[in-house]
């Protein structure tokens, strides 16, 4: 056995060292039945992790196709009353989705659904009610996503203004110029770069638009 698992030991001269190493009376020396309840264990433990990741990877994808779905609506609405509950529901993925996180491996599975909902909630609010959320008001949202989305949202507000402009509306041309406006100059207050992924290249892509 010890053969097999040290094979270059034959020729080094360390075998009959390390096979006494092995058999000494005094080496510490383990029941077999508890190395096997170790090893179930840790089956078990491994087996509910990745039935863990495969029910937050699952939610997650739920969660962005919900957003994508629910911006081209915004986009082609002008009532706000069909988002409401819909914005609820996907509140309440996003929070399901935080707790399962329980392994800190599965942090990074949040970023792109929590970016995804405050970009959506975001161009609802300034579409509907003229403002933008505030952190505080979404305490389930990461600190660094909720920056991250509020990036994204800038290229759903030109399409706005694009569309105003077809529509010779100026006044909401302005409107949403503003937001963006705005919102690139809170944007350009943070320079974390080594904390924040992706932060310097949605900063960019800002300007561009």
């Amino acid at each position: 056995m010890l053969c097999a698992i040290f094979p270059n030991l034959i020729f080094k001269g360390y075998y009959n060292k390390v096979l006494k190493t092995f058999t000494d009376k005094n080496c510490i020396k383990r029941p077999l039945s508890e190395i096997m309840d170790e090893l179930t264990y840790l089956i078990n433990y491994l087996a509910n992790k990745d039935s863990v990741r495969e029910e937050i990877l699952k939610l997650a994808r739920e969660i962005t196709r919900d957003c994508a779905m629910l911006i081209r609506k915004i986009h082609k609405s002008n009532s706000k009353d069909e988002f409401e509950d819909k914005l609820k529901d996907i509140a309440e993925k996003i929070k399901k989705l935080n707790n399962l996180a329980t392994f800190p491996e599965f942090v990074n599975y949040l970023s792109t659904p929590q970016q995804e909902f405050v970009e959506a909630l975001s161009l609802y609010m300034i579409k509907f009610d003229n403002k933008i959320p505030s952190f505080k008001e979404l305490d389930f949202i990461k600190e660094e996503n909720y920056i991250l989305g509020l990036a994204d949202v800038i290229g759903e507000l030109r399409r706005e203004v694009l569309e105003a402009m077809k529509d010779d509306n100026l006044a909401e041309v302005e409107r949403y110029f503003k937001f963006m406006e705005e919102i690139y100059e809170f944007l350009m207050n943070f320079d974390y770069y080594h904390v924040v992924d992706n932060l310097r290249r949605k900063q960019l892509s800002t300007e561009k638009r």
